[in-house]
């Protein structure tokens, strides 16, 4: 029990009345959950200074991105929300979507294979790009099972024990933060390909993918908001909490944020891939246009068969025009 409580702790099932103070100074520590992040972190950095010795450059924002994910996985499980996440039934569904929905996109669009790639010895760097294509990694990786992963956890999650037990023991608590993030971060690596990925599906199968979250969301929450049971009956009951919602009502409440929570940020989601097809439509134009450049060089641009027949009947209804112009300058000079 005493190495359980180094590595890892709970927070307490019993805390003061959450108020709008204590919802902004109410920390927890977990070292399961503060470590992995400090460590993330300190790799990261480490990469991009090495590139920067070498006098390679690194995108900025590809930084902040990184550091902006890691910070909402910190608060996701160390502020309030991990604070209270074993009194109020509203804020796990808070805690789950920023980890598995929010927090991941901000890390897949950090790049950290890239980053990785490009700054491991030659070696690692072949190991790397071994397990990356390897048929295992191929087959988790395939943005069909990803989405099956990402849509499955939070149903197993809920409507099985695991929630009750992730309420009472401490590494079934933090297990399932840490796979909430990380099926998140797998979904949207194989979905976004900024990173070198097995698989590089067409944009409108991404897309529609992207497009099924809304409904998963719907399928999850809604029932929730109906349940005449209280999921996790037996730990919630025994807390004898005198503050805040009734846990029946507080369920509902958490129903409602998973619903709305998950269609917001599928919406969010949507737009940006709208934006990243009208992004890449622009790109292949440009590309087009440079490669027909290189192909015609500075030689003269050959009229469009489709502008003859127009350009010649223009030059038909303008000839006689046009002399007659030629004919009335030359009698005006004289």
């Amino acid at each position: 029990m005493v190495t359980a409580s180094v590595l890892a702790s709970m927070p307490p099932a019993d805390p003061l009345p959450l108020t709008p103070v204590r919802m902004l100074t109410s920390w927890t520590l977990d070292p399961v959950m503060l470590v992995p992040p400090a460590v993330a972190a300190a790799l990261y950095v480490h990469g991009v200074r090495a590139l920067r010795r070498r006098g390679d450059g690194w995108e900025r924002h590809r930084t902040v991105y990184w550091f902006v994910g890691l910070a909402i996985v910190f608060l996701g499980t160390s502020s309030s929300l991990g604070v209270y996440d074993r009194v109020l039934f509203s804020v796990p569904a808070i805690q789950h979507m920023l980890l598995q929905m929010i927090a991941p996109v901000p890390l897949v669009l950090g790049a950290p294979m890239q980053l990785a790639l490009r700054t491991l010895p030659k070696r690692w760097r072949n190991v790397l790009l071994v397990v990356i294509h390897s048929g295992p990694a191929r087959f988790v990786a395939h943005p069909a099972v990803t989405f099956t992963l990402f849509a499955a956890t939070q149903f197993v999650f809920y409507y099985t024990g695991l929630y009750e037990s992730a309420l009472r023991n401490t590494w079934t608590h933090d297990f399932t933060h840490v796979h909430f993030v990380l099926t998140g971060f797998l979904f949207y690596w194989s979905l976004l390909g900024v990173d070198p990925v097995p698989h590089r599906p067409p944009f409108v199968f991404r897309f529609l993918l992207v497009v099924g979250l809304a409904p998963i969301h719907i399928l999850l929450g809604i029932p929730i908001m109906m349940m005449d049971t209280l999921l996790a009956g037996d730990f919630y009951l025994t807390l004898a909490r005198d503050w805040g919602p009734a846990p029946l009502t507080d369920q509902h409440i958490g129903g409602a944020i998973l619903w709305a929570f998950g269609d917001v940020s599928a919406a969010v989601l949507v737009g940006a891939f709208i934006r990243q097809w009208y992004r890449s439509d622009e790109r292949e134009a440009r590309r087009m246009d440079r490669q027909l450049d290189r192909v015609q060089g500075q030689s003269q641009t050959v009229t469009p068969w489709w502008l003859l027949d127009a350009d010649d009947s223009r030059a038909e209804v303008l000839g006689p025009q046009r002399d007659s112009e030629r004919t009335a300058s030359r009698r005006h000079r004289r």
